[in-house]
């Protein structure tokens, strides 16, 4: 499959920008993925065929493959805001595609010929499928019981794996299966299992998921009665599988972050036209001080996210020992602070939010409306991806001791570093991930650095307040973190302070892409700081402190007003980020 061919003059993410224009005005009933379309599809939970096959003719698997192996993806920011386009159009065919980066990701992390091997099957545009969980085991992955048996000349599979994405028309699944029946860590293996080298006769299917969100996509199980592949099908060390499989969930938790801004776009599109046109005796939503300040939230809560996906997958480049911990924040809260916005504009907005039928009445698009309804569903599904958010809770909770052993803080301008757009960013390095960090994560514990960069005299109040508030409240956190006991099972206590120290981090990030993004073209959001300081009372107020204010979240909503009238098709930091004076 050939990519799209870009002038390198173009920049880094002339790809991106690319293949925004190929996919069209989604307005437009002939682009190749249109809102009336994708809506109409998902009522009828069908599956978006025509849709995958465009995408797939344009390339976009091209970025799923390491340039070492052949493929195109070298700065994991580029097929991460692809993802982002495409979901914002709809979210199941960005879901459905972007399911070979996950299924091909644990051979990156692997390395050698089954990475070769791989990217020969990605390159083919047939999906690859992420085989990890099982009916009736939850998110425990240590208990998986389908069986590989490995011998000298090929490996067989026994079992089952419920429910996976592409499980029908993947045309291969890697594989989590116990090779080892003693306990343990070693315990599991990884295989690709390709669907054109076992006999079909040893593969079975069961019926698709009827699901909430995702409604069009192929989600359903897959039964392995003794189908065999070659010894060369193993991915990594016999022995090896869950450690890879944790290892990948390091990189794949940052990428979904593009599935929550996609549909975050579409909810502030939507909400944001819908604002502006009268609703019979409410009169428009805009002249509302209520409604108004509701908005601004909601722009507020959709920057955090976009400050959280930028953060993990730059972090992922630049500290990928770090991941285990950034990995498990930006899984956690991203989706969480997604969730918050829906509710929010669902609403605000009554019941055109959820009524279906009801679009189409006030001079919106005639999709608009079901649109939002299936990005509200859809996004949904974000928090449950790649470890649930209960276990990216038990993960911060396990790194609290790593984050608080001593250490010596980094240079301030070390850890902008990565997050500044005139600095390159080469291959992911997946050799040097890790299963535990040594000391939590920089960003974290630069907290109180970076408060005290911004309180330099020229930043406004709003923010200052809000930051120093804020670095009070982690310094009160690291207190308590000291103090909890280890146990195997954590109590309530440990949850509720891993929530708030991902708060924290979340504030972090803000900051960061604040710090770094000096220099950069002001574009509408960034004229002044106050998406900051909305972003940060969000925080507080999530925290324990005062509401955003009222004055605040009105300046960030008219700031959003002008991005929005620019006809990007998204409120977002990335215009004056990505471009530089």
């Amino acid at each position: 499959m050939t990519a799209v061919a870009v002038g390198a003059d173009a920049g880094t993410l002339a790809p991106v920008r690319a293949f925004d224009a190929f996919l069209g005005d989604p307005a437009d009933d002939e682009a190749v993925v249109s809102t009336r379309r994708s809506v109409l599809l998902d009522e009828r939970s069908a599956f978006p065929e025509d849709e995958i096959a465009a995408v797939t003719a344009f390339g976009l698997q091209q970025w799923y493959v390491p340039a070492a192996h052949g493929g195109m993806l070298g700065d994991a920011l580029v097929p991460l805001l692809m993802i982002r386009h495409l979901a914002r159009r709809d979210f199941t065919v960005a879901a459905v595609h972007g399911k070979t980066f996950l299924g091909a990701i644990s051979a990156w992390v692997a390395g050698g010929e089954i990475a070769t091997r791989m990217a020969g099957l990605v390159d083919t545009g047939q999906p690859v499928s992420w085989g990890l969980t099982e009916r009736g085991r939850g998110s425990d992955l240590s208990r998986s019981a389908t069986s590989v048996r490995i011998g000298p000349g090929s490996v067989r599979v026994d079992g089952g794996k419920w429910p996976i994405n592409n499980a029908v028309r993947c045309r291969a699944m890697t594989v989590l299966a116990r090779s080892d029946e003693r306990p343990g860590p070693r315990s599991l293996s990884l295989v690709l299992v390709d669907k054109d080298e076992a006999d079909p006769a040893t593969i079975g299917y069961e019926a698709k998921v009827a699901s909430h969100g995702l409604r069009g996509a192929n989600l359903a199980g897959i039964r392995f009665d003794g189908s065999v592949v070659g010894a060369d099908a193993l991915v990594g060390p016999a022995g090896h599988g869950l450690e890879i499989v944790l290892k990948s969930l390091q990189l794949t938790r940052p990428f979904t972050t593009g599935l929550s801004m996609g549909a975050v776009d579409r909810a502030l599109h939507t909400a944001l036209d819908a604002a502006a046109l009268p609703d019979g005796a409410r009169g428009r939503l805009l002249d509302s001080p209520a409604s108004r300040r509701a908005l601004g939230i909601a722009v507020a809560d959709a920057l955090l996210v976009e400050c959280l996906m930028l953060v993990g997958v730059r972090s992922a480049h630049a500290v990928p020992a770090e991941m285990a911990l950034v990995s498990a924040l930006v899984k956690f809260l991203g989706p969480d602070t997604a969730d918050l916005l829906f509710r929010d504009l669902t609403r605000l907005l009554g019941p055109r939010a959820i009524v279906v039928g009801s679009e189409g009445s006030d001079g919106l698009h005639p999709s608009a409306f079901g649109a939002f309804q299936k990005a509200a569903r859809d996004s949904r599904v974000v928090g449950i991806f790649d470890g649930n958010s209960v276990v990216n809770l038990n993960m911060i909770i396990n790194e609290l001791p790593n984050q608080l052993r001593p250490a010596t803080p980094p240079p301030l301008a070390e850890v902008l570093a990565p997050l500044r757009t005139d600095v390159p960013h080469g291959a992911l390095d997946t050799a040097s991930l890790r299963l535990v960090t040594r000391h939590g994560s920089r960003l974290l514990r630069s907290l109180p650095a970076l408060v005290d960069a911004v309180d330099d005299g020229r930043t406004s109040r709003a923010v200052v307040d809000a930051a120093r508030w804020i670095r009070d409240e982690y310094t009160a956190l690291l207190d308590e973190a000291r103090d909890l006991p280890r146990q195997s099972q954590p109590d309530p206590l440990a949850f509720h302070l891993a929530e708030r120290f991902a708060l924290g981090f979340g504030a972090a990030c803000a900051l960061a892409v604040h710090l770094a993004r000096a220099g950069a073209i002001p574009g509408p959001l960034g004229e002044s700081d106050a998406w900051l300081a909305a972003v940060l009372q969000r925080v507080a107020y999530r925290l324990g402190a005062d509401p955003v204010d009222t004055a605040v979240a009105d300046a960030l909503l008219d700031a959003a007003l002008r991005a929005h009238a620019g006809g990007s098709g998204a409120v977002t930091l990335l215009p004056a980020w990505t471009e530089r004076t």
